[in-house]
C-alpha cells in the first residue's frame, strides 16, 4: 500500500497520530533544554522528516510539523519583540506585492470557491507562512542559543536523511527513500535510484536542504574547541556531501561546494574542503560504467565510457531555458493575474503550441525559478514581489558574510547566512519557495541567522544580562545532542 491508497479517513487518522507524536516531542525538548522556544525550534527543523503526502483542501502531512512549531514558538517567545525585528524594507515590499499579486490571481482564476481557497492557501497563504516562521524565530531569544540550537538541529537532520538515504542506496531496501531514474537519463538502469530521503518528492528538494544542511553543520566543525567533536562534525559533513552527491542534483552539489570554499575561505580552513572533494569524486565514481553504443546518442560525449555518476554532468541536458522561455512568455500573455497558483503546467498542456514547444526545447514542468514561476503563475506585479523577497534576503545574508560588521559575527552565524545565499541561489533553478519541508527549513535558517532583532533602546548595554538572568535552568539541548 501506498500514500496514495489512504482513504481520507485513514489520512486524518495518521494527522492526528503525527500531531500526538509531535506534540510530545516538542513537550519533551523543550523540557529537555530547559527553554521555551527549543519545543518549537525542534518541531519546524523536523519538518522534512514527514513525507509530503496530500490531505484535503491544500493541507499535506509535512505541513503538520510546522503547523505545531509556530504554536510552541508563538507561545514561548515575546511577541511584544516583533517590533524590534529588522526587517529589510525590500523584504517587506516585495512579500506585500506577492501576497497582493497572489490574492489576485487566485480570485481571478478560480472557478469556484474551493479552488481559490486551495489557490489562496498554496501561493499568498504560502508567503505569510513562511513570513510568520521567519519572525517567530527570530524572536527566540537569547540569540545564540538560537543560533546552536538550530545548528545543532539541522546537522542532526542532514545526517539522519544522509544515513537513510545511503541506505536505501547500497542496500536492498526496496527503493525506500529513493527516486526511480527517468528514461531520458544516462541514470536510467544503472543505480538504484536517486536519493530522495524521506520528503517524498523531487530529490532536487533534498539536495536545497543538503544545502543547507552541510554549511552548518561545517560551521559547527570549524568553531568546535574539542578534537573528538571536531571530528564528529566533520564525518557529519562527509556523510551528507556523499548522500548530496548520489541525489545527482548538479545545481545543489555545486552551491554547496561553492559555499563551504567561501566559509572556508572566510575562516581559514581551506585545507577542510580536500576530503569533501574526494568525497564527492568517490560518490560519482562509485556508480558503474554503461555500455556505449558506438552509434548511439552519448558516442561523441567526451565521458563516454566514465561512470554514469560522471556522465550525469554533463551528458543529461537541463530543460531549464525552455521553462524559463515558457514562464516568461505566459507571464507576459497574462501580466495582471497571471493564470493561478499552481497552474502553470496545466496551461502548458493546454495550449502545447505557444508554452511547451519552445524554440529552445521542450516545456514540460513548472519554471522551475521563483522569480520566473511567481511571474506566470501571479502576473508581472507577482515577479517583481519574489525578486524583491530574493534580493532582499539575499543582500541581508551578504552582509553577514562580507558586510562591514562581518567580524562581529559567530562561525556558525556566517555559515548559516552562506547556507542562505546557497539556497536562494537554487531558488534560480528549482521552485522552491512553494515547497513545504524545503521552505520551512530555509525560514528557519534565515531567521536564526540572517533576520536579526535589534535591543531596546533603554536596554541596550543590559539586554544580555536579563536575557541570562531569565532563561530557565537546566541541561541544554545543544549540549546533549
Amino acid at each position: 500500500m501506498t500514500a496514495e491508497d489512504l482513504t481520507v479517513p485513514q489520512l486524518l487518522g495518521l494527522a492526528a497520530g503525527i500531531l500526538a507524536i509531535g506534540l510530545a516531542a516538542g513537550l519533551w525538548v523543550q523540557r529537555l533544554a530547559g527553554w521555551g522556544p527549543a519545543g518549537g525550534l525542534a518541531l519546524l527543523v523536523a519538518t522534512p522528516l514527514v513525507p509530503h503526502v496530500p490531505i484535503v483542501g491544500g493541507l499535506s502531512l509535512d505541513d503538520l510539523l510546522p503547523l505545531l512549531g509556530i504554536g510552541f514558538l508563538a507561545a514561548t517567545v515575546d511577541l511584544r519583540r516583533i517590533l524590534t525585528v529588522k526587517v529589510p524594507w525590500l523584504l517587506v515590499i516585495g512579500l506585500i506585492l506577492a501576497i497582493a499579486a497572489g490574492i489576485v490571481s487566485s480570485i481571478a482564476n478560480s472557478a469556484s470557491a474551493s479552488d481559490a481557497i486551495v489557490m489562496l492557501l498554496r501561493s499568498p497563504g504560502r508567503y505569510a507562512y513562511l513570513a510568520v516562521i521567519v519572525a517567530l524565530v527570530a524572536l527566540a531569544e537569547p540569540a545564540e542559543r538560537r543560533r546552536q540550537l538550530v545548528a545543532r538541529g539541522m546537522a542532526l537532520l542532514g545526517t539522519t536523511e544522509a544515513l537513510l538515504g545511503l541506505a536505501a542506496f547500497f542496500l536492498p531496501l526496496g527503493g525506500l527513500a529513493l527516486e526511480p531514474t527517468r528514461k531520458f537519463s544516462v541514470l536510467y538502469f544503472e543505480v538504484p535510484g536517486r536519493i530522495a530521503g524521506t520528503l517524498g518528492i523531487s530529490p532536487n528538494f533534498l539536495g536545497a536542504i543538503f544545502i543547507l544542511t552541510i554549511i552548518v553543520t561545517a560551521g559547527l566543525a570549524i568553531e568546535a574547541r574539542e578534537r573528538r567533536e571536531r571530528i564528529l562534525w566533520w564525518a557529519a559533513v562527509l556523510v551528507q556531501s556523499l548522500a548530496l552527491t548520489l541525489t545527482f542534483t548538479r545545481a545543489s552539489l555545486g552551491l554547496m561546494l561553492v559555499g563551504l570554499f567561501v566559509l572556508l575561505l572566510v575562516r581559514g580552513r581551506l585545507r577542510y574542503l580536500v576530503p569533501v572533494l574526494l568525497v564527492v569524486a568517490l560518490g560519482f565514481l562509485s556508480t558503474p560504467t554503461r555500455a556505449t553504443d558506438p552509434g548511439g546518442a552519448d558516442a561523441g560525449s567526451p565521458l563516454a565510457g566514465a561512470p554514469v555518476g560522471v556522465q550525469r554532468l554533463t551528458d543529461d541536458v537541463p530543460d531549464r531555458l525552455a521553462l524559463w522561455y515558457s514562464a516568461t512568455l505566459m507571464m507576459l500573455d497574462h501580466p495582471i493575474a497571471g493564470v493561478g497558483p499552481g497552474r502553470m503546467v496545466v496551461v502548458e498542456q493546454a495550449d502545447p503550441a505557444r508554452y511547451v514547444h519552445t524554440p529552445v526545447g521542450g516545456a514540460l514542468n513548472n519554471a522551475h525559478n521563483t522569480v520566473l514561476l511567481a511571474g506566470a503563475e501571479l502576473g508581472i506585479v507577482g515577479a517583481i514581489g519574489a525578486f524583491l523577497v530574493n534580493l532582499a534576503l539575499g543582500l541581508a545574508a551578504l552582509n553577514v558574510v562580507v558586510g562591514r560588521r562581518r567580524l562581529e559575527f559567530g562561525i556558525v552565524e556566517t555559515a548559516g547566512a552562506v547556507a542562505v545565499l546557497g539556497y536562494l541561489a537554487q531558488g534560480m533553478v528549482n521552485n522552491l519557495f512553494n515547497v513545504a519541508a524545503a521552505g520551512v527549513v530555509f525560514a528557519v535558517m534565515a531567521g536564526a541567522y540572517v533576520i536579526r532583532l535589534e535591543a531596546a533602546p533603554s536596554a541596550q548595554s543590559t539586554v544580555g544580562d536579563v536575557q541570562r538572568q531569565r532563561a530557565p535552568t537546566g541541561p541544554r539541548l545543544e549540549e546533549t545532542v
